[in-house]
């Protein structure tokens, strides 16, 4: 098990994330897991009682509500507020939309073909023979040599994936065609059959599109400096960018014009499934057209889906959340009862009293209510700016919210 560290540096007036050190665990349960997690802490010198938070992903013996990690640390330390790691939930996000049948009859698809040339030399260099004599997917393919396989684990990233299948995709046609009649290879000329059919062409151009909006929001939920609140805004950004697009009609039609045109290379015209009355196996809105079949079908499903799964795991707003008020960018909706919910949400930390809480309010208020050329607009900045006789409840609240980042690439993040 690894950990990691997150904290306040007074000196440098930053948040740090320090990787500690591996953990030996002699079980998977999450009594097992706890008992090596505070062992190992209070080993390399961590004070456990001043831990304010706590982060990981959401398998059961770490996030359990009663025997799992989070509530066996709650126990001892009640102050340390567990949080899901954000970029473990886009990820689930992303899994969840893909689970749309077209969606995931492609990927999989894909999946398969992509291994076939990966893991056989003979059939990549048949690839890159059609590669090298496509000057169109070789410009296309910016400098890469083969396909990529789709990521297991980051479910954002499979968007370069599908990016470069769509790039080379009259090269792998090609490619498969060869491999079916002068190699007698019995699995490609199936797999070239199924990417000539147009369900197969549009979802993938449909797919790759809705995929890559999400790519910079996976890279920042990963970074150090990345607090909760700049998670939740860019995330807000991402869905109402997937609404706009999902109420404009010329996204769809540039997709659709992007579908015939990439089907016209292996000789495909666009199609729709025939309507024989009602369907239990796939989605069947009654269409004129093919453009709206595969709108109706699969294109506003897959978005929708996508969206639902954003906003219930990213954008779900918990009642801590509502600290983000006293950044000063955001001072105009913080007032005196507010300042009794973040005080009623955060009373469990020490030397927090409502009586000198409610007179910090008072002057934060006096201090930002004005125009101000450079006021600051995040947790960090408002760290930076907190004066040395700033009470210290208030600073320690303060400092609690801007460690609420999470990064899917350590296994979890304490906030010391």
């Amino acid at each position: 098990m690894a950990l990691c560290l997150r904290f306040y540096d007074p000196s440098e007036l930053r948040i740090r994330e320090e990787f500690i050190g591996f953990a030996e665990c002699k079980a998977t349960t999450g009594e097992s897991l706890t008992e090596s997690f505070l062992e190992n802490l209070r080993a390399k010198g961590v004070i456990v009682n001043q831990m304010r938070g706590q982060g990981y992903d959401g398998a059961a013996n770490m996030a359990g509500k009663y025997r799992g990690v989070q509530a066996r640390i709650k126990e001892v330390v009640p102050g340390a507020v567990y949080t899901h790691c954000k970029a473990h939930n886009l990820n689930l996000s992303i899994i969840h939309a893909c689970k749309e049948p077209l969606i995931r009859n492609v990927m999989n698809t894909l999946q398969e073909i992509a291994f076939m040339f990966d893991y056989s030399a003979k059939k990549l260099g048949i690839f890159k023979e059609h590669l090298a004599n496509d000057n169109t997917a070789k410009d296309n393919m910016e400098g890469r040599q083969k396909l990529k396989t789709l990521c297991e684990t980051r479910w954002a990233a499979r968007s370069e994936a599908l990016f470069t299948f769509k790039s080379a995709f009259s090269t792998a046609h090609a490619a498969l065609g060869e491999l079916s009649l002068q190699h007698g290879d019995s699995k490609a000329g199936p797999y070239q059959a199924a990417i000539e059919k147009f369900d197969f062409i549009i979802t993938l151009v449909a797919s790759e599109h809705v995929l890559s909006a999400l790519v910079a929001l996976s890279c920042l939920l990963q970074k150090k400096e990345c607090d909760l609140f700049v998670a939740a805004d860019e995330s807000k950004v991402v869905v109402r960018q997937l609404n706009d697009e999902r109420n404009d009609p010329e996204v769809w039609n540039s997709l659709y014009d992007s579908a015939v045109e990439l089907a016209a290379t292996v000789n495909t015209d666009p199609s729709m499934p025939r309507n024989r009355g009602a369907q239990r196996n796939r989605p069947n809105a009654p269409a004129q057209t093919p453009s709206e079949y595969w709108k109706l079908n699969m294109y506003l499903p897959f978005v929708d889906h996508l969206i639902a799964e954003l906003n219930t795991r990213l954008l779900t707003a918990e009642p801590r959340y509502v600290a983000q008020k006293l950044i000063p960018k955001n001072i105009d909706q913080l007032t005196l009862a507010v300042g009794d919910i973040i005080f009623n949400e955060m009373q469990m930390m020490p030397m927090l009293q409502k009586t000198n809480f409610k007179i910090e309010i008072r002057r934060w208020l006096a201090k930002w209510t004005g125009d101000f050329d450079n006021i600051p607009n995040n947790l960090q900045e408002t760290l930076n700016v907190i004066n040395k006789d700033t009470r210290e409840s208030f600073r320690y609240l303060m400092y609690l919210h801007v460690c609420r980042s999470r990064r899917q690439r350590q296994n979890g993040l304490l906030v010391p």
